[in-house]
């Protein structure tokens, strides 16, 4: 998989960036329960809340089977990896369930009884797997058809799914952003180690997934 270039990989710097304040800023996370309870005070209320997530996750899926189906007819290259990173997905899934085995921490709405519908006890909010799935998703989509506007448009799309969640009022931001975190860096990870057996296979001439 030959390195993708800087307009490509810049809405992936803009989200570290994003993740890192939300994780990081100011120490340990009282920026997030601020951001949460201005948000899902005013939006989980809000009737089809809900689907803001869902919705943008049925996109994401649709686009990463078109993107599939592109590299197919027209990027055969591509192919070997881009069916890796879309079974990066659901490592990036699996990996957002034991991290929430590990972290345990409780459902904002347990604290702030903001959602309609709070998830019972022992299902723990960090990380958010929605936003997991939605980031992978945007891995598989610029594996796939390396293009500047798919990595800007998805990733503004996984960033939708994420908050949409926070809107409803069942994560708070800093479970969404480590969702974001595990998601792109599980499936990039699965995505790289496909791209080197590939270039192994074809006797060192680099892939271009």
């Amino acid at each position: 998989m030959t390195a993708l270039d800087r307009r490509t990989l810049a809405p992936f710097a803009a989200l570290a960036a994003a993740a890192a304040a939300l994780l990081l800023l100011p120490f340990p996370g009282s920026l997030s329960p601020t951001l949460y309870r201005a948000v899902a005070s005013v939006t989980a209320g809000v009737p089809g809340v809900d689907l803001v997530s869902l919705g943008a996750l049925g996109l994401l899926a649709t686009g990463v089977a078109l993107a599939v189906g592109h590299a197919w007819r027209a990027h055969r290259d591509r192919l070997p990896v881009t069916l890796a990173a879309a079974g990066g997905v659901p490592v990036a899934y699996g990996t957002s369930e034991g991290l929430k085995l590990v972290l345990t921490q409780e459902r904002p709405c347990t604290r702030w009884p903001y959602a309609a519908h709070c998830p019972p006890p022992g299902d723990w909010s960090l990380p958010s797997n929605h936003a997991t799935v939605a980031f992978a998703a945007v891995v598989v989509l610029v594996v796939a058809t390396r293009a500047a506007w798919v990595a800007w448009s998805s990733v503004g799309l996984a960033a939708v799914a994420a908050a949409g969640r926070v809107m409803e009022g069942v994560h708070y931001p800093h479970d969404v952003a480590l969702g974001a975190v595990v998601g792109v860096g599980v499936t990039a990870l699965v995505a790289w180690a496909a791209a080197v057996v590939v270039r192994r296979h074809r006797g060192g001439t680099p892939a271009t997934a």
